[in-house]
């Protein structure tokens, strides 16, 4: 798992510059692992609410469910019943949510916010990859676009990141081959 948050995290970094590119390649990695019929990025700023929408459905959900998350990581609805319950003016035809608290400098909140017309979709949905995934998109998203003193960090890291993977990766092919040599 900790090998594809990586894989993830590199694809984010290389999307490109453009919010649509970011966005593209978020609901790319998180569909990989999870479907969801709707969703989006809800963050608080110095400059206001900012959302950004992955896929159209959630109407005003996305800041209805940041208010509701509070300081907890995580909310998950898994019906539609409990759904209308706790939030009266929920999108028709969305059966479950999940929201995640995301992080990012310069935001004094964000959350990430799925839905899907399916009860109990993100039951087992990998929490951590996503809300890896959303925060660096998030951070993407959010950095300046002429800022030329961002770029050497982003550089640095991705860097970095496929190093570790190479060494990752080096470490699984040196296990497999001691693991055949075993067997012969």
């Amino acid at each position: 798992m900790f090998q594809q948050t990586i894989q993830d995290v590199l694809a984010l970094s290389e999307a490109g510059p453009r919010e649509e590119d970011i966005l593209a390649c978020l609901c790319w990695v998180i569909r990989s692992t999870e479907p969801f019929d709707c969703g989006e990025i809800v963050s608080q700023t110095v400059s206001g609410l900012e959302r950004f929408v992955l896929d159209p459905g959630l109407g005003d959900l996305g800041p209805a469910a940041m208010e509701a998350l509070g300081d907890e990581p995580t909310l998950r609805i898994d019906t539609a019943a409990e759904l209308k319950t706790r939030a009266p003016k929920s999108p028709s035809g969305i059966a479950s949510i999940l929201v995640l608290k995301l992080e990012a400098r310069n935001v004094s909140r964000a959350v990430l916010v799925l839905g899907h017309q399916r009860s109990w979709s993100f039951a087992a949905a990998p929490l951590s990859r996503i809300r890896t995934a959303a925060s660096v998109a998030l951070r993407l998203l959010l950095q300046p676009q002429s800022a030329a003193e961002s770029a050497p960090g982003l550089i640095t890291e991705v860097t970095r990141l496929r190093t570790k993977v190479a060494t990752l990766e080096a470490e699984i092919a040196a296990l497999r081959s001691q693991k055949l040599k075993q067997r012969s």
